[in-house]
């Protein structure tokens, strides 16, 4: 019931929350249009060249996004072409203005002042298609519009309309759009931080530094983009395609119709004898429908091409010309229209749904993948920080991510609770391997009357040294906490090979001859051989391969001299081995022996100083001085 409670008080604090958002979104359109109106009001009141009417469009796009920015370019033209209706085709133009300063806004365009040049750019390469436009909207003559003065002057000049409209609107909107940039710029400076972070979320601020993707255009991101732009502007086509045929025909059909009519009447002026009558209303249909040509009594052949005859027998025929080019070019006109408008709407419908997908969609997917893909499974805390994470991401979407998760949430938790047994299963498997090794290694000290203990102290010793090697970064290549671990379990078997050595040898209380000496010497390779059949049975462990490389080559001296049994120096003996030599060198010298006193604390210690460079790896006794105080407390503890 509790659990009910809460996801109900969830859910309407998201809706309280996207219901709060929508309205900032509808307050910052309202702002852009009454912006863009009054700037195009102020334009005309004072009679300037100038258009002033997308400052609001770039205000909008940068404090909110692609979206709010294209419905107020769209909706600036649509509530202007009910005033000035040509006005109502170029809110696709306005819609383009939006999406090139969203481009450059993204790219922090609008943070410094001298950035602004790059969208003037872009919007002065806008104005061409816009020149297009005017072009096609007013029958293939200059536009009557605030560049008509400079567009006909051009003209009288000897330039082509289509180029002093051009040329026209570049001299227009160099000044026009520099102010707007300017303008939309002084207001977004002086906007309050609190109004442009209420926005980031609506402008993709809020997503835009953790949405990073190897390949963009292999995102999810762009492939919906470029679906929804594609299957827009291909609408948009369909519908300028089936607009081209339906009012082609219907003007075809139209134009037929009157010429028939035309006929009739004219018919009847010829059989009354109404010259003047007839001459006037020639002449009246002739201007008020331009498409007609001639009218002429009698019958003539039809024509092929951009005339068309239309021929009434009556008692008095008569045949009417009209031509189907000015009807091509009424059509173009019209589809120009319907291509514009439609266009335009569409892109403010797609920037809309890619709002949606990517709140929706794209950004959780992005948001669940990029979390599992940095999942800390290596430890324990790890995992808790990841769950903890990917349950307090955002995912109130109200579809099936949402489901998915709650999936990812219930799954992850038995992954980590898995892990969680394994790691205790393995632990426990790890500290029997290591009690049964340092079970074996006391086997063999047992045999060995003079070395109590030996077996524990200098695993420990191994691994104090290896750990201060791996804090002074030495070794990188070699020494990591794998190693470390591996060495403290390796470090009892140094001396496994000494269970084959006769006992009147091993616990000898003099010194050993030099027979006695090689025969004890032979442990090496024996315990080297005992572990590698160990290996056969066990496979390959890491700490078993160490083991090996210990127990044969921890007698080697790093100057090669008196080592045993290869006489391996420097690099080419192993390094567990080398640390080990210290280890082992160091406990023997500290310890009691039948045929010898131990040696004190800080003596021994400037022994194996003083066989630094002979029989020890300077950097390896470099740390066991810096980590002397740490062996002398693991020797007193064991």
């Amino acid at each position: 019931m509790k659990k009910a409670r809460k996801k109900t008080y969830i859910l309407f604090t998201m809706q309280h929350v996207r219901l709060k958002q929508l309205i900032q979104v509808v307050a910052l359109i309202v702002v852009g249009l009454l912006v863009n109106r009054f700037g195009a009001d102020l334009a005309i009141h004072f009679g300037l060249p100038l258009y002033l009417d997308c400052v609001g469009t770039i205000y909008a796009t940068v404090l909110g996004g692609f979206c709010p920015g294209a419905i107020v370019g769209f909706l600036t033209n649509f509530i202007g072409g009910f005033s000035e209706s040509s006005t109502f085709y170029y809110g696709t133009v306005n819609v383009m203005i939006a999406v090139c300063t969203g481009i450059a806004a993204s790219r922090g365009a609008f943070q410094k002042i001298y950035r602004l040049p790059k969208l003037l750019f872009f919007l002065m390469l806008l104005s061409i298609p816009c020149s297009f436009l005017s072009y096609f909207l007013f029958d293939f003559q200059i536009a009557q519009n605030v560049v008509t003065p400079i567009a006909e002057a051009l003209h009288s000049k000897g330039f082509p309309i289509l180029l002093s409209q051009i040329l026209a609107d570049f001299c227009t909107e160099i000044p026009d759009k520099s102010i707007s940039i300017l303008v939309a710029f002084g207001l977004f400076r002086i906007t309050p931080t609190m109004f442009y972070t209420m926005f980031n979320s609506v402008s993709g601020r809020e997503h835009g530094d953790n949405y990073k993707v190897r390949h963009y255009f292999h995102s999810l991101k762009a492939q919906v983009t470029g679906l929804l732009f594609i299957s827009s502007f291909a609408l948009a086509v369909v519908a300028t395609a089936v607009a081209y045929k339906a009012y082609s025909e219907a003007e075809i059909r139209e134009a037929t119709l009157l010429s028939e009519s035309v006929n009739v009447l004219v018919a009847d002026a010829i059989q009354n004898a109404d010259t003047a009558t007839l001459d006037r209303y020639i002449r009246d249909v002739s201007e008020r429908h331009p498409q007609i040509l001639t009218i002429k009594p009698g019958m003539h052949a039809p024509k092929e091409g951009t005339i068309s005859i239309v021929c009434t027998e009556t008692p008095y025929p008569v045949c009417t010309e009209f031509s189907l080019s000015a009807i091509r070019t009424s059509v173009v006109l019209f589809c120009t229209k319907i291509f514009s408008t439609v266009f335009g709407l569409l892109l403010c419908v797609v920037f809309a749904a890619i709002l949606f997908a990517n709140h929706r969609v794209v950004y959780p997917i992005h948001e669940l993948t990029d979390e599992m893909e940095n999942f800390g499974y290596d430890t324990a805390v790890g995992r808790t920080n990841s769950i903890a994470r990917i349950r307090s991401l955002d995912m109130e979407t109200g579809n099936e991510i949402e489901t998915l998760h709650s999936a990812i949430i219930k799954a992850v938790q038995e992954i980590d609770l898995y892990i969680n047994k394994s790691e205790e299963q393995s632990n426990s498997i790890a500290k029997l391997q290591t009690n049964i090794i340092t079970t074996l290694g006391d086997l063999v000290e047992n045999r060995d009357e003079t070395t109590g203990g030996h077996v524990k102290r200098t695993a420990s010793y191994a691994e104090i040294i290896a750990r201060q090697l791996y804090l002074d970064g030495k070794k990188k290549d070699e020494i990591d906490e794998n190693f470390i671990s591996s060495i403290y379990v390796a470090a009892p078997l140094h001396d496994i090979g000494k269970i084959r050595i006769p006992d009147a040898i091993l616990n000898k209380p003099g010194k050993l001859n030099d027979e006695e000496f090689n025969i004890m010497k032979k442990h090496t390779t024996f315990g080297r051989e005992m572990l590698r059949s160990a290996s056969k049975n066990l496979g390959e462990i890491a700490y078993l391969n160490m083991a090996k490389d210990i127990a044969y080559s921890h007698h080697e001296w790093w100057d090669g001299t008196r080592g045993y049994p290869e006489k391996i120096k420097g690099l080419d003996i192993p390094l567990s081995a080398r640390i080990m030599a210290v280890a082992d060198v160091f406990d023997a010298l500290v310890s009691i022996r039948p045929y010898k006193a131990g040696f004190a604390f800080e003596k021994a210690v400037a022994i194996i100083q003083e066989e630094s460079g002979t029989h020890f790896d300077p950097e390896i006794v470099e740390a066991f001085v810096k980590c002397q105080d740490e062996i002398k407390k693991a020797m007193n503890e064991v």
